[in-house]
């Protein structure tokens, strides 16, 4: 698990300098207006290779803090 809980920016931009193939699939709170997030602000989650042999990303939002 190379990229769990690094900035998804920075994964891609390793998986990039590397060559190597992934897709990104996003994760979101079930309820948008209980649990605010920043969507600006991504980060990696969990990390599998499928079948084909390509790196799959789960990216989920930075939540925000409650004031």
């Amino acid at each position: 698990m190379e990229y769990v809980g690094q900035l998804l920016t920075s994964a891609v931009i390793d998986l990039q300098s590397k060559k190597k193939e992934f897709v990104i699939d996003y994760t979101v709170p079930p309820d948008r207006g209980f649990f605010r997030v920043n969507p600006d602000i991504l980060y990696v989650v969990r990390e599998k290779y499928l079948e084909n042999g390509v790196l799959q990303l789960m990216a989920a939002a930075k939540m925000r803090k409650e004031v």
